[in-house]
């Protein structure tokens, strides 16, 4: 075993041997000082599972530095941002819709309501059946189903939009 001692840390090569090939591992040093409620916590982590006690701390400390990595957080942003982007094309799709609704009701407004007299009760039934019949169609987009088929060229436009 070789120890190189400069101004940094102590450096110790070891050669381990593992079968018949030899295998180097090089390991630096750290003298590091523990409350002694912290020592004997590790102390019986290492007595119960018989392993030492500075596989205990380099286990702890890569976990430790594990959850400050930045891939494992580039990993989590990527996840959050994937989410933000499902979000997003969720307000694209109602934002679309929204448009289509309100194409809708300036046509009917601009057809049916202009200058004509009051309408009577067959009408008003009608009315308020097509209206059910739309309000039906928008909870169905808002859940995410796809349009009927549109035979209005100006409903076909507004769609484009989105």
């Amino acid at each position: 075993m070789r120890v190189r001692r400069g101004a940094g840390p102590v450096i110790k090569l070891a050669h381990f041997s593992q079968g018949s090939a030899k295998m180097k591992t090089s390991k630096i040093r750290h003298q590091l000082f523990l409350p002694k409620a912290l020592s004997d916590r590790v102390g019986r982590i290492a007595e119960g599972t018989g392993r030492p006690r500075s596989e205990i701390l380099v286990e702890a400390l890569e976990a430790f530095l594990n959850r400050r990595n930045p891939a494992a957080t580039e990993d989590a942003l990527a996840v959050r941002l994937a989410r933000f982007e499902r979000h997003v094309e969720a307000i694209r799709r109602h934002q679309g819709l929204q448009w289509e609704v309100l194409a809708r009701i300036m046509r009917h407004q601009m057809i049916t309501a202009a200058g004509l007299p009051r309408a009577d009760a067959t009408t008003e039934a009608a009315a308020a059946k097509a209206f059910e019949a739309v309000i039906d169609e928008i909870a169905d987009r808002l859940a995410g189903r796809e349009a009927p088929p549109a035979a209005d060229d100006g409903i076909i436009k507004v769609r484009r939009l989105n």
